[in-house]
């Protein structure tokens, strides 16, 4: 069983290095073509209707960060007396810097305003940063992208390499409480606030993972394996 499985995960990699490998088309490599990512901002009841374009290079940038992200808070697994703020904080600030950078998300938009860094030890939101290959789906959401409230539920299915944290900040005794989940896993989120970026749905060669980033009302989901 774990032959097969191991076999699986290796023909899975394989195939990820392929559709990433760089084509030249009219002297442009395909990591340099633009994609047009639709963000909407969602603020007060309203949508504002943000567009932008993002390359494969940018695209991986963000991945990579996020990446990142999700391996420090991967380690205070069986570590929770250790303090992580300032180095989860620079690297939220990183990943946020890249974000803005490619356009994705307006100047002033930090890690602490959608939730990230909470302040307080007690909420009714918990943050939550999820990422992985695979797909997603909102009901009757048209756009690649969002940034703001989302009162729709939003169904994300990792096939492999996914990961779904969840955390939050206590103050009394200080320490970062979390559970996650690691590799294939079909996610449901109720009440979210934050950032949202379908790259599977934007275009050819941007790779087809999902992130999302800020404060959830409600999550569940299955861990297949």
């Amino acid at each position: 069983m774990k032959n097969i499985r191991g076999k699986a995960v290796f023909i899975a990699l394989i195939i990820i290095a392929l559709s990433l490998m760089p084509s030249f088309t009219n002297g442009v490599t395909e990591k340099e073509q633009m994609q047009r990512v639709t963000c909407y901002v969602i603020e007060n009841g309203k949508q504002i209707k943000n567009e932008n374009d993002i390359s494969v290079r940018e695209a991986e940038k963000i991945l990579e960060k996020v990446g990142e992200v999700a391996d420090l808070f991967k380690s205070m697994k069986g570590n929770e007396k250790a303090d992580y703020t300032e180095e989860a904080e620079s690297m939220l600030n990183d990943l946020f810097t890249a974000l803005h950078d490619a356009g994705i998300i307006p100047e002033g938009i930090t890690p602490s305003s959608i939730g990230l860094l909470p302040d307080a030890g007690i909420a009714f939101l918990h943050p939550i940063i999820s990422f992985g290959a695979g797909c997603s789906y909102i009901p009757l959401y048209p756009g690649e992208a969002f940034l703001g409230v989302m009162l729709r539920p939003i169904f994300l299915q990792y096939f492999f390499m996914g990961y779904t944290g969840c955390f939050n900040v206590k103050l009394a005794p200080p320490r970062i409480e979390y559970w996650d989940w690691v590799g294939t896993q079909t996610v449901m989120i109720f009440g979210f606030v934050g950032l949202y970026i379908d790259f599977g749905s934007i275009g050819i060669g941007i790779p087809p993972a999902q992130v999302l980033l800020g404060e959830s009302l409600f999550t569940a989901g299955i861990d297949w394996f």
